[in-house]
């Protein structure tokens, strides 16, 4: 069996194999971090992170540890691993394999048919749900958009307000790990005056917010009369992206998880975020114009 690798165009299979070790760890007890599992497989946290996010396809003996790690069988993945290891293996020596189709299919082979495979949710609470969970199983970075006509606090879900708050108590969280959360706040304005609403929410915001240093927040001055689409890319592996409008509470979206995929909507993100204002200076300068933020 081949050994431990790593390649800069990871095989289908090691990315398929790479999803079922995160699906393992997604269904664990306690959601344990890649540094608690590394210390479990007495091994260093990088080499946990490139097994799960398909960079590397592992030896069996670092398989079969990280299933004991999770208290998890082993012999349960196999089956899944001998048949990836094949496949990789026979790719190498320039065989055609018989692959099980991946969500994707990324590099030049591709020629532009990618093939994604999305988790579709049909609303507020099916979305809020399923992106709270990962919130929560997150490991270093979150980056988030909230640009919509009305504040977090006028949706009746419980699912959103439970979104909401588990990502300020991830990042507040005491752990070994490093974090660091970025959101995007659209603040709407008519003529050059913040929607009254949005302003005291992110005024509030601020305050419960400053003092978390692996938080921060940037401004995205918003005219259109429209919410905007909003997206949470959390680590290097998943996209969420959130569809809105009409009625208050309508919203429903999907998520689609593939390290490839993740790199467009990263490198938009972190576009926009250069170009912003942080939360703290917009409201200082808000406050300082004359007149009052629209009712």
């Amino acid at each position: 069996m081949p050994s431990q690798r790593t390649s800069p165009e990871p095989h289908q299979s090691q990315l398929a194999f790479a999803a079922e070790l995160r699906e393992l760890r997604r269904v664990a007890d306690k959601k344990p971090t890649e540094e608690a599992i590394a210390r479990k497989m007495g091994c260093g946290r990088s080499t946990v992170s490139a097994m799960v996010n398909g960079r590397r396809f592992p030896t069996w003996e670092h398989t079969a540890a990280f299933a004991r790690a999770l208290d998890a069988d082993p012999s349960k993945l196999r089956r899944q691993w001998v048949e990836a290891s094949r496949q990789i293996e026979e790719a190498s020596k320039g065989f055609a394999s018989p692959l099980t189709q991946l969500p994707f299919i990324s590099g030049a082979q591709a020629m532009g048919e990618a093939r994604l495979a999305a988790h579709w949710y049909r609303n507020n609470r099916e979305f809020y749900e399923a992106a709270c969970t990962r919130v929560q199983q997150a490991r270093s970075e979150i980056r988030v958009t909230y640009t919509r006509r009305y504040p977090p606090t006028q949706y009746t879900t419980r699912a959103s307000a439970d979104y909401f708050k588990a990502i300020l108590d991830w990042a507040s969280e005491d752990s070994d790990d490093e974090r660091s959360v970025r959101r995007i706040i659209g603040i709407p304005e008519c003529d050059g005056q913040p929607d009254s609403d949005m302003f005291s929410w992110a005024r509030q915001h601020y305050t419960d917010s400053k003092h978390i240093l692996t938080y921060e927040a940037n401004v995205l001055r918003w005219t259109a009369a429209a919410d905007g689409l909003n997206m949470a890319l959390i680590d290097d592996s998943v996209v969420f992206l959130a569809f809105s409008g009409g009625p208050r509470q309508k919203l429903n979206g999907l998520s689609i998880e593939d390290p490839t995929f993740m790199t467009y909507f990263a490198a938009y993100f972190d576009q926009l975020w250069a170009a912003l204002q942080p939360l703290g200076t917009y409201l200082s300068a808000a406050e300082g114009r004359a007149g009052e933020p629209s009712a």
